[in-house]
């Protein structure tokens, strides 16, 4: 699979891609390959993407560690958006019925600005094609897999990336996924 696509001139991550992005120890690598703004709702930042088990020292794998994206932000790296306008308030509540509330904004925002939303949660994945379909779905794989390409990353440094995700934001790709051979390739 080649090089993924990014359709729209905005991205927003939900807690769960921006946590897998935090785990994966190239969070700065992987943003800046994206040479497009990203975003995560103040909401996401303030109340859910806040700690990962041990993403910094190998010797404390259980242990939360607590997030900080202030590098990120004052970096220009990751930016924060909020609910603006009333049609962005709507969207929210027709997504709030089937979706928690970081989801719900999330998808709200990229839905009223024509913004990609990133998140490997399948419920919210599945509300946001049905609901939503002209705006893009990304996930962590994707992401990652966006960074290799754009950065000719090294197979050793994929592969450790994977390894992060995979043991400190505890996810692995659904067997359905478009990369899942690609990731299980890289653990």
């Amino acid at each position: 699979m080649s090089e993924v696509a990014i359709k729209h001139e905005r991205v927003i991550l939900d807690a769960c891609c921006l946590i897998n992005l935090y785990a994966s120890g190239r969070i700065d690598d992987i943003l800046a390959s994206l040479s497009k703004p990203v975003f995560v709702a103040r909401y996401v930042w303030s109340n859910e993407a806040l700690t990962v088990n041990g993403a910094h020292d190998s010797a404390a794998d259980m242990q939360e560690t607590r997030i900080d994206f202030e590098a990120q932000i004052l970096g220009g790296l990751l930016d924060l958006a909020d609910l603006e306008t009333e049609d962005e308030e709507i969207l929210f509540v027709n997504f709030a019925a089937n979706l928690d509330d970081g989801e719900a904004i999330t998808g709200a925002i990229a839905a009223a600005r024509n913004w990609c939303i990133a998140t490997d949660d399948r419920r919210a994945r599945n509300v946001f094609a049905d609901q939503v379909p002209q705006i893009q779905l990304l996930s962590s794989p994707e992401l990652v897999k966006h960074w290799a390409d754009v950065t000719a990353a090294e197979v050793d440094e994929i592969c450790m990336v994977v390894q992060r995700i995979r043991r400190h934001g505890h996810y692995i790709p659904p067997a359905s996924h478009l990369l899942y051979t690609w990731w299980q390739n890289h653990l």
